[in-house]
Order: C-alpha cells, then structure tokens, then sequence
C-alpha cells in the first residue's frame, strides 16, 4: 500500500499536540483505508508567513523535509495554504500536491465564483497572490480570498476540536458577507479548520445550504491520490516544466537540506561540486 505524508508547515509545539493527533487521525479518515499516512513536521520554526523574510524561510524549510522524507513516502501533501508547491515538485520524485494547489485546480470544476476564507487580514493579500500565481480559475473576480475577524489563535484552535461553535460564527459571518458578494462555494483557507468543520458537520453556509463549504483538506488528499494514479501509469510532471537538479546542483541541495533539518549531513568545510560556468548566476 503506498504511503502519503501528511507535511505540517510547522515544527510541532508540543503544547499542541492534540491539535497534531487530531490531524493525524483526520488524515488517516481521508484516506479510508486507500493508502497509509503519516503526519511529519517541518524541522525549522522560521515565524510563519505573513512577512515576506518569514515566508521564505519557512518555504525553505518545507522544501528541506519534503526532501528528507521523500524515501520514506509515495507522495507529500503540503498542508498548509502558504505552500512551495512548485519548488517541492520540482525538486522530488514523487507526487507532490498542497491545500492551494489541489484546492485550485478543483474549484475550476466546483463553482464558478468561489471564495476562500482563511483566519487573519493579514493572510488574504497573501493567498490571493498564490491564487493568481497558481492560475487559479472558478473563483469569484472581486476579492476571492477573505478573513474573518477576530484573527483566530491555537488556543481557539484547540478549544474547536471539541466545541467549534465560535470559529463557526466567525468563519460563516465571512462566508455569508462572500455569498451577498455573489460566491457560489466557500473554501476552508486553513488545513486545522477544515478537519474541524468536517469532523463537526459544517458543511455549508448556515443560510445558504446551496453554498458549500469545501474541506481543502479532503480535496488535497484526494488530489494526491489522483497523482500517484497517473504517476502509477507513467505520467508524471513535464521535465521541461519542472526542472529537477541533477548532478553537483542535486547533491547541494540535498546537503543544504541536511543541514536544515539537523540530519547527519557532514558539517564540515570541504570544496564544493563544479557547477559550470552558470554556477555564479544558476
């Protein structure tokens, strides 16, 4: 049975670990007996990704454990909406998808003006960004990402697993401002609050029982299931598209990966691999 892994963006705050369990449970509810999962963390805390320094770093420590993991998974969904997908991709040999690259190309097929509501202001400039980058289509023109308000916390978080009641007023207070707005289905812009809602049957818009509220978790998982399918029937991402390093440029990639995520990388001084005359400016 082939193994998906489950990448959680962050570095795994103990104090949250029934957050984590929760997840992990949730993910192995996805796959439904279709293939085993796995829950990894990044090794890196780089402050998340509402500052531009922040989220490039937390990128690199995505792309750091994708590669750490890769020999032990079939396929890698990144679970978290500010994702490196394609970086990811390109760099590993296995099907990768993400909650917004999954979540994109499925709304084309779902809803003609969908919106996503995510958990803070300051994340929806930011994902409507990545929605236009990733050519997202079937999302509605005028704002496609929203955020409800208050922000939520981890404690909020934790408290929903089991009484989700107040993210749901906040969440669908969002969601019902996007359907006056003309939305026809509202996305989970958050990878713990579609386990949640899901777990807890929130699966519409409370008034608009027309409007869903898709679990980007869910469509993620399935996503990936799809890849290894194809990847299963030899078809794979373009190598013309996703240019994978070989050579020297693989081997320092994977070194710089090693020391990112604490492996046992030798950390001492040595020359580096020839890399041409592109070295300077690849």
């Amino acid at each position: 049975m082939k193994t998906i892994t489950w990448l959680e963006s962050t570095h795994g705050d103990p104090e949250l670990n029934e957050l984590w369990e929760f997840l992990a449970q949730q993910v192995e509810v996805l796959a439904a007996g279709r293939a085993k999962t796995q829950l990894r963390h990044v090794s890196v805390a780089a402050g998340g990704i509402r500052a531009p320094a922040n989220r490039l770093m937390n990128d690199a420590a995505i792309l750091a454990s994708s590669l750490k993991m890769q020999m032990e998974s079939d396929a890698v969904v990144i679970g978290c909406w500010g994702a490196p997908t394609e970086a990811v991709r390109s760099a590993l040999g296995i099907p990768v998808t993400s909650l917004p690259d999954a979540s994109t190309r499925a709304v084309g097929s779902l809803a003609k003006r969908a919106v996503v509501v995510t958990v803070a202001p300051s994340l929806a400039p930011i994902f409507t960004d990545d929605l236009v980058r990733l050519g997202a289509s079937g999302f509605l023109a005028d704002r496609p990402v929203r955020s409800y308000d208050p922000e939520s916390t981890h404690e909020d978080v934790l408290r929903a697993i089991n009484d989700p009641a107040d993210l749901i007023h906040r969440f669908d207070k969002a969601a019902e401002e996007a359907v006056r707005d003309g939305a026809d289905a509202i996305v989970v812009g958050c990878g713990y609050l579609a386990p949640i809602f899901s777990a807890h049957g929130y699966e519409s818009v409370l008034n608009h029982p027309d409007v869903p509220v898709l679990d980007c978790n869910r469509i993620a998982f399935e996503h990936a299931l799809q890849l290894l399918a194809l990847d299963t029937a030899g078809i794979r991402p373009s190598q013309r598209g996703y240019v994978r390093p070989i050579g020297a440029r693989q081997d320092l990639l994977t070194e710089a990966a090693g020391r990112l995520t604490d492996s046992d990388t030798p950390k001492t001084k040595r020359r580096s691999p020839r890399l041409g005359p592109a070295a300077a400016t690849g």
